[in-house]
């Protein structure tokens, strides 16, 4: 997985591909699996959902995914196939409509470890200060403590290590499953997240292990090794994947009637080059 030697140091990183370009889909598919995520600039007119759905369909990834948690009829407020993220004072979302940082998290709260794959973020119109979307290379931080300490690595792996829950009003739902995952194939998957959803299961695997292993992915989300941050202009797009990367983002300032506003999709499918099925 080319993945886990990823740099984020690297310049090139948050180099945005023009759309525009003939080849721009397979510039794209190859950039998303060397490094998990990659920038488009989308200079086509048209309306945010309608760029979206282009990039879309450029990867081939299918339809919109809806996640588990607002497939209720407390949360369909949230359904929507395109969300609309920006502030709004009348609205209870803590993530959508608020300016305040997000803590590391992967998309899909209550849905199974690698359901949702591929996140898209179109940026309409970028905050006055701050609202960089952050990106943590979280399965290349756990090759690394499988290899320094691999009784906290396996504590990651327990079914049982991590509980995230609802923190929407009127809602409690929760999800319990692994940090990271690995298939038959040997690819790793990852659910790392931290924040105010989070309860973690300290009781498995080797004792001190899952507390030894949490420690060591904190500090190295702080390592620029593996951590990036990336502000989007009017007309850039982030994808990346979210059973490979976790995300945050910085806190921001809007203008006055100028506020952030950026458009997410969720897909189950990973980004492929035209010729393949």
């Amino acid at each position: 997985m080319q993945q886990l030697q990823a740099d984020f140091r690297d310049p090139r990183c948050a180099e945005p591909v023009d759309f525009a370009e003939h080849d721009a889909p397979d510039q794209l598919v190859h950039i998303l699996e060397e490094r998990g995520f990659a920038v488009v600039r989308v200079a086509e007119p048209g309306p945010p959902d309608a760029k979206v759905t282009s990039l879309a369909a450029a990867l081939r990834l299918g339809n919109p995914y809806i996640p588990a948690l607002y497939r209720y009829a407390e949360t369909k407020d949230y359904s929507a196939a395109y969300s609309d993220i920006r502030s709004d004072t009348k609205d209870r979302h803590p993530g959508f409509s608020t300016t305040t940082g997000q803590a590391w998290h992967v998309d899909g709260l209550l849905d199974d470890i690698g359901d949702i794959r591929t996140t898209i973020l179109y940026c309409v119109r970028a905050a006055h200060r701050g609202g960089d979307t952050l990106l943590f290379n979280s399965l290349a931080a756990f090759a690394e403590l499988r290899e320094t300490d691999p009784a906290a690595a396996e504590a990651l792996l327990d079914p049982k290590a991590l509980s995230r829950r609802s923190t929407l009003p009127d809602i409690d739902v929760s999800n319990t499953g692994p940090v990271f995952a690995v298939d038959e194939a040997g690819n790793l998957a990852t659910r790392y997240t931290d924040n105010d959803t989070c309860t973690w299961n300290f009781s498995v695997g080797p004792p001190g292990g899952l507390h030894r292993a949490l420690a060591f992915l904190r500090a190295a989300s702080d390592n620029p090794r593996y951590r990036l941050a990336v502000r989007l202009a009017p007309g850039e797009a982030l994808i990346f994947r979210n059973d490979r990367l976790s995300h945050g983002r910085h806190p921001y300032k809007d203008r006055p009637n100028a506020r952030r506003h950026l458009v997410r999709a969720l897909y189950a499918n990973v980004p492929t080059r035209g010729q393949e099925g």
